[in-house]
C-alpha cells in the first residue's frame, strides 16, 4: 500500500527558481561631496552651539552666513540700449583719436622736415613765424640773405628763395657749388676764414638800389656795398600771397635771380 504524501511535501518540478539579488555597484564619492558633507556637519555643530548660547533657532551664527538680500532691480531695455550706445561712441572716439595722432605723427615724421624748407608761398602763406620770419621790406629781405650766408645758415638762406629763384641762383652762382646749400657753405667758409663774417653779413643797401613796382621789387648788387665776399647779383623780390609780418605788413621773398657780371669789383670774395 502506498503512503499518501501531503501536497506540500511533493517536489514541484515546474516552480521557477528566484534569481539572486542584484549586486549594487559602489557609488563613487567625489571630493566635492565630502566637502559639502563636512560643511553640513560643521553647520549642525554650530547650530547646536547657537542653541546652547541662547540664540533663536533658525538664525545662522554671527559672522558665519549673511542673509541673502533682495536681488538688484533689472534694468529696462531702454537703459541697457543707452548704455551700449554710449559705450560704443566712447570706444569709437578713442579709436579715432588714436588714428588721428598716428596720422599726424606719420606726416610730421616723413614730411615735416621738407615742409620746413619750403617758402611761405609754397606752404600757404601765413605769418611764417614758426619756421622762418620773412622780412616786410625788399631791402631787408636782401640784407637777410647776406647775413644768413655770413653765418653759414644754409637752411635759412636757401629758404628765402622760391623754388624757381633758388634754381636760377644755383645756376648763376655755380662757380661756388652745385646746389644752393653748397654755394652758401663755400662763401661762408671763405668769409669766415678771412674773419670778415660781420662785414659781409651787414652790407650797406641804399634806397637807390631798390626799385619797387607794386608787389614786385628788384635790388641790384652793383648798387650796394659788399665787403668780405662776392656780390650776389640782381635779386627780384615778390610779396608772399596772403602773408603778414609781425606788424601786419606783407612779407617778401626772392622770386628771381640774374647774374651781374658788369658789377664793379669793390669786394673781396672766394675764388671758385
Amino acid at each position: 500500500m502506498m503512503d499518501l504524501v501531503a501536497d506540500n511535501e511533493h517536489p514541484r518540478e515546474h516552480d521557477p527558481v528566484a534569481p539572486p539579488p542584484a549586486v549594487r555597484e559602489p557609488t563613487d564619492i567625489t571630493p566635492d561631496q565630502v566637502r559639502q558633507f563636512q560643511e553640513f556637519q560643521r553647520f549642525q555643530e554650530l547650530m547646536r552651539e547657537q542653541a546652547e548660547k541662547g540664540f533663536p533657532p533658525g538664525n545662522p551664527p554671527p559672522g558665519l552666513l549673511q542673509p541673502w538680500g533682495p536681488p538688484p532691480p533689472k534694468e529696462g531695455l531702454g537703459k541697457r540700449l543707452l548704455k551700449s550706445a554710449v559705450s560704443k561712441i566712447v570706444t569709437g572716439l578713442v579709436v579715432l583719436a588714436i588714428l588721428t595722432l598716428g596720422v599726424w605723427f606719420a606726416i610730421d615724421y616723413f614730411l615735416g622736415e621738407d615742409r620746413d624748407q619750403l617758402p611761405a608761398s609754397q606752404t600757404g602763406g601765413g605769418k611764417a613765424e614758426t619756421n622762418l620770419i620773412f622780412e616786410t621790406e625788399p631791402r631787408l629781405a636782401v640784407w637777410k640773405v647776406y647775413e644768413d650766408i655770413a653765418q653759414g645758415d644754409t637752411k635759412s638762406a636757401c629758404s628765402r628763395f622760391t623754388d624757381d629763384a633758388r634754381a636760377e641762383f644755383t645756376r648763376n652762382m655755380s662757380q661756388y657749388g652745385g646746389s644752393c646749400t653748397e654755394i652758401v657753405t663755400t662763401i661762408h667758409e671763405s668769409v669766415d676764414a678771412q674773419s670778415m663774417k660781420a662785414e659781409y653779413g651787414e652790407p650797406w643797401i641804399p634806397a637807390s638800389a631798390v626799385t619797387i613796382d607794386g608787389k614786385s621789387a628788384t635790388v641790384s648788387s652793383c648798387a650796394i656795398e659788399v665787403v668780405g665776399g662776392p656780390r650776389l647779383g640782381l635779386l627780384t623780390l615778390s610779396q608772399i600771397p596772403n602773408s603778414e609780418g609781425p606788424g601786419g605788413e606783407a612779407q617778401w621773398i626772392v622770386s628771381g635771380h640774374q647774374d651781374e657780371p658788369a658789377c664793379p669789383t669793390g669786394s673781396t670774395g672766394p675764388t671758385s
